[in-house]
């Protein structure tokens, strides 16, 4: 447990150190957000534009940042050997992968706040219970992404990782409706059994005052468990190819 923490301690400020990351976890959704939703009227699909967009840069800025950040890192970290060097400790599989997804959330959590911080001045109106519901749902589907990104970062070729992880990342963004709805159709049944749609759909409901579906709950808790699951799966099959 203790190689466990302190792994976790390395690994956030490993990420508070990164610049880059900060920028385009935190800071780039909340431009595209502003530039997108700061000055447009009208509604999309029955909700107020700037409503719209907010969640949706929240989600998509939570997302790329458990998805992409991970994915990238671990490659680079295999390709410097550290992975090999973690191996040699008595750091469990799922040890590896609870830092990971504790990292990665201190990174998601602040991505998500900024955006609807900016919502709130820019005349987003919510009730706070409201406000840390949106909240608390886009972060822990943050972690499925995060699981996600250790999977991807494992499993495939290091040339490949972060080619995979961008299409994953915008076909999610996609199919989840983070830049337009998806209306009826094929699209749209796809969507729905993601994430990122779930997500998507439950706290959009929250914020204009209707009830959330249970529904994208339970697509959201099923994400999460199986790619927790799987990227540990992939952490122990890459040890023992090694062995």
């Amino acid at each position: 447990m203790n190689g466990v923490w302190a792994l976790t301690r390395l690994e956030i400020l490993r990420v508070f150190r990164n610049r880059r990351v900060l920028f385009f976890s935190v800071l780039y959704p909340t431009l595209l957000f502003v530039v997108i939703g700061g000055s447009a009227k009208g509604e999309i699909g029955g909700i107020p534009v700037r409503n719209y967009y907010m969640v949706a840069m929240a989600l998509f800025g939570a997302l790329g940042a458990a998805l992409m950040n991970n994915a990238q890192k671990i490659a680079q970290e295999r390709s410097d050997g550290w992975i090999k060097q973690l191996k040699l400790t008595t750091l469990p599989g799922n040890g590896y992968v609870v830092a990971k997804i504790s990292s990665a959330a201190m990174v998601t959590l602040p991505a998500i706040v900024v955006v609807f911080v900016v919502g709130a001045v820019m005349g987003v109106h919510l009730q706070a219970a409201v406000w840390l519901e949106a909240t608390v749902i886009i972060w822990i589907t943050s972690f499925a992404f995060t699981a996600l990104g250790i999977a991807i970062g494992y499993a495939l070729p290091q040339d490949s990782v972060q080619l995979v992880a961008m299409i994953t990342y915008f076909v999610m963004a996609i199919l989840g409706g983070l830049w337009f709805t998806l209306g009826s159709g094929a699209l749209a049944d796809i969507g729905k059994v993601l994430p990122s749609y779930a997500a998507r759909d439950y706290v959009m409901n929250r914020v204009t005052g209707l009830d959330g579906n249970s529904t994208d709950l339970v697509v959201i808790a099923l994400w999460v468990v199986a790619t927790v699951v799987f990227a540990g799966y992939v952490y122990q099959r890459d040890a023992k190819i090694d062995e």
